[in-house]
């Protein structure tokens, strides 16, 4: 399960990375319009090539996958508000391993409001179904059984400005991750429930730079407490650093500082953690975007235990003509278990796996309502645990269709 945690989460960002905007000739915007709402359904069809389905270095298996991917966007402006919405569905079919094949949906929807005095409001909320691995070791085949993960998210965000120098935002979320665990078929994987509140001060440093102090306070509830161990943990993290002000071609918000985790009510973890995004548009043809952030969470896979994350990702894109644009994506997560107890010796330690990975993009607009992309990406995954080890590369070929 970890392994292809890690891989939807390089993913994830690199897929932000990839869809970076760079300015371009005034065309007829997408969907159809009511008033001022717009809806532009999609679809995507994919042909996918891993060298490496199973993740593995010592059972390396490839395939052809073939995918395919309906959704709709919405969006409606108000006069100070306005609402994003997103909705999709996504099949996928392996050519020689059909017990990998996969349905996933998922749905989101954003709402924004500002007032003139200087109050804005802002409220997402998400909901994702996937699949993950537990890698069963006592399956014939020893690649493990797959089963469904479940996430749903809520944040939301109050902001007031106090002059033109000063600003604050009050924040909350609530996220709720669960699997679908069997007994008879799985070994368990844990999610939990997360509570969160946080305040940002922000302070003009220039005329475009803000000063940035950031504090946070976590409550989780772990459904991985066994043998009498408490399943409630605390988190508490402070952070300082500077946020882009009044510049439409560079924009960052970069913070750095320290967490303290207290999991299970018993095990206190500090560590560094930072959070950080830029993205700057070179000229016209050019953009170049970094996003990275690190922090504690209660373990997925193991029991009782926690793990921090750390995660970095670089984007370069070249828009080569007013149909052709290319990208190029870097990424690069961590894992630390930072607990893992030892039964034998009846002492902790800690188990690290470390993922690269690099992509090629290329996206052809054939006309307004279809667009052909191609890509290339690598992955490779180096561990303590040498069974966690692996390398892969994937190819890929699809044809977008929007209205």
């Amino acid at each position: 399960m970890r392994k292809n945690k890690q891989s939807a989460g390089l993913m994830i960002i690199l897929t932000g990375l990839a869809l970076m905007v760079l300015p371009s000739p005034a065309e007829e915007p997408h969907g159809f319009r009511y008033n001022n709402l717009s809806v532009s359904p999609y679809v995507n069809l994919e042909y996918t090539y891993d060298s490496n389905v199973n993740y593995s270095k010592s059972d390396e298996q490839d395939d052809n996958i073939f995918s395919i991917n309906p959704g709709v966007d919405l969006n409606y402006k108000g006069n100070d508000w306005g609402l994003n919405g997103n909705a999709w569905y996504r099949r996928e079919f392996y050519q020689d391993n059909d017990r990998l094949d996969e349905n996933s949906y998922g749905e989101s929807i954003d709402f924004y409001w500002e007032s003139p005095r200087g109050l804005s409001f802002l409220l997402d909320q998400s909901y994702v179904l996937s699949s993950q691995s537990d890698s069963l070791t006592s399956e014939p085949d020893g690649r493990g059984m797959w089963r469904d993960r479940n996430q749903f998210d809520i944040n939301a965000a109050l902001s007031y400005a106090f002059s033109e120098k000063t600003r604050a935002t009050i924040n909350a979320s609530y996220l709720d991750l669960w699997y679908d665990n069997d007994g008879d078929q799985y070994r368990p994987l844990y999610g939990w429930e997360e509570y969160s509140v946080g305040l940002q001060l922000a302070r003009q440093l220039t005329a475009k730079s803000d000063i940035i102090v950031s504090g946070s306070y976590q409550e989780y509830d772990s459904d991985g407490a066994v043998g009498g161990v408490s399943s409630d943990s605390t988190g508490y993290t402070l952070m300082g650093g500077f946020g882009s002000r009044a510049t439409e071609r560079i924009k960052y918000n970069l913070l750095a500082g320290v967490s303290m985790f207290d999991y299970a009510e018993g095990d206190k973890i500090h560590g560094f953690v930072y959070n950080a995004n830029a993205s700057w548009l070179i000229s016209r043809k050019w953009a170049a975007t970094f996003a990275g952030s690190s922090q504690f969470q209660p373990s997925e896979r193991e029991a009782n235990q926690a793990t921090q994350n750390y995660t970095a990702s670089f984007g370069l894109t070249y828009k080569m003509t007013r149909r052709l644009t290319t990208s190029m994506d870097l990424a690069y997560r961590r894992e630390e278990n930072e607990y893992q107890y030892d039964y034998g010796n009846g002492v902790t330690s800690s188990d690290s796996d470390d993922r690269y990975s690099a992509r090629l993009m290329a996206r052809y607009k054939l006309q307004k309502y279809a667009t052909l992309y191609a890509g290339v990406e690598y992955e490779d995954q180096r561990s303590d645990d040498e069974q966690s080890e692996f390398d892969r590369f994937r190819g890929k070929l699809g044809l977008n269709l929007r209205y």
